[in-house]
């Protein structure tokens, strides 16, 4: 049956020969020697189902209790794979927002159109992605999307992701951003941790949580009714405070699940550094999305935690993109995550459009040029880092 495969389900036959294997003992090895309540779910031996309208691979795992299925084996330990073929080389955008994308991308659509023919969904823009990464067609830019992480890190994007977590490739990070703070309660934190521990859905991380006091700064500046600069600090220590608290209480929660965590910082190095110092198992999985923060702050987090990698978006292609790029290029390949953070920031030479996880390869291609290794490889590696990080 294999002649009638696509190249990407004979990808993942391949890729999966290679890797259920040591997936599955490094499994049982992470279960055995935590108390984790994800980790110790029951280890399962990986398979994979393609979807064959979208040529899209969902990762899923059986369990040993019959008809249970869940999702992303046990795998954070699993070992590198060798590159499949060029032609079948796929891809995870580790970093996106599904929900934003499709509304960003039917609000372009509807430009000068009318009525539903220019909604865009999930199906519509898995097709049009298909057929652009046909190896055959001119835009192929070697590698096809294999599955994406889509976060949802406020209660209204949480609704909105539930929608569209029963697509194939589709998983997803529910946490609470730090601009969307003030929404944290008992109910909220309650919905995010059963969704995390969950072990029947695709919610497999929590975040993406941290702390910005970039836009909440320029919030605060903006408010004309604070009436003087004592009021205006006031409101800052109380948004600074709500802030901390909020990323300790997810910080533990994935502590708690021993689930990954997604960590979102702009211009507030020093108070993540000493958050996560204090309340962050050395140990933990962690993504520092779209890394845009110092070297400085970069080799410190990678000293300190071995199993937190760095999320690259399209920033790292951009003119203007050259401290990144500098941080790319110190940064080890094997701890380097791929991610559009889409709809913003698509990369060149796509900047002013909607990302989305098919720019993914643009990213990668600038990653390989700033290291001075072939794309394939960047490709190969990112896909083992993404297994190891967030175990599919």
């Amino acid at each position: 049956g294999g002649a009638s495969l696509s190249p990407c389900a004979r990808a993942g036959r391949m890729a999966l020969a290679r890797v259920a294997p040591v997936a599955l003992a490094a499994g049982r090895a992470a279960a055995l020697s935590t108390s984790s309540p994800v980790a110790r779910r029951p280890i399962a031996v990986a398979a994979r189902r393609v979807d064959p309208s979208t040529n899209l691979v969902a990762l899923v795992s059986r369990s040993s209790s019959p008809g249970k299925l869940r999702h992303a084996a046990v795998a954070t330990d699993a070992a590198p794979t060798a590159p499949p073929a060029a032609d079948t080389l796929t891809y995870v955008d580790t970093h996106c927002h599904l929900d934003l994308i499709f509304q960003k991308m039917t609000s372009e659509a509807k430009k000068g159109k009318k009525g539903d023919a220019a909604v865009v969904d999930f199906e519509s823009w898995r097709h049009h992605l298909t057929k652009l990464e046909d190896p055959d067609s001119e835009s192929y830019l070697g590698a096809q999307l294999e599955a994406c992480l889509t976060v949802a890190c406020s209660r209204r994007a949480m609704d909105a992701v539930r929608d569209i977590l029963p697509k194939p490739g589709v998983f997803a990070a529910f946490g609470c951003h730090p601009l969307s703070a003030h929404e944290w309660d008992a109910d909220m934190a309650s919905a995010v941790e059963s969704a995390v521990a969950d072990e029947n859905n695709a919610v497999v991380a929590v975040g993406e949580c941290g702390l910005d006091y970039h836009y909440a700064l320029k919030e605060i500046e903006a408010d004309e009714s604070l009436a003087d600069d004592a009021a205006r600090e006031a409101r800052w220590e109380e948004v600074r405070k709500t802030q901390e608290d909020v990323f300790v209480a997810q910080m533990k929660m994935a502590t708690r699940l021993g689930a990954p965590l997604v960590i979102h910082t702009r211009e507030a190095e020093d108070d993540t550094l000493r958050l996560m110092r204090e309340h962050l198992r050395k140990d933990a999985r962690v993504h520092v999305h779209c890394f845009t923060s110092s070297a400085s702050l970069a080799r410190t987090l990678l000293g300190e935690y071995p199993n937190l990698c760095l999320g690259f978006t399209g920033v790292c292609t951009f003119k203007n993109g050259g401290d990144v790029r500098e941080v790319v290029r110190s940064t080890p390949l094997d701890r380097i995550l791929l991610e559009t953070d889409g709809p913003y920031m698509a990369p060149a030479p796509h900047r002013g459009a909607v990302a989305h996880p098919g720019h993914v390869p643009h990213i990668a291609k600038t990653i390989a040029e700033v290291k001075g290794v072939r794309a394939e490889e960047v490709f190969a590696q990112c896909r083992a880092n993404t297994r190891r990080t967030y175990g599919f």
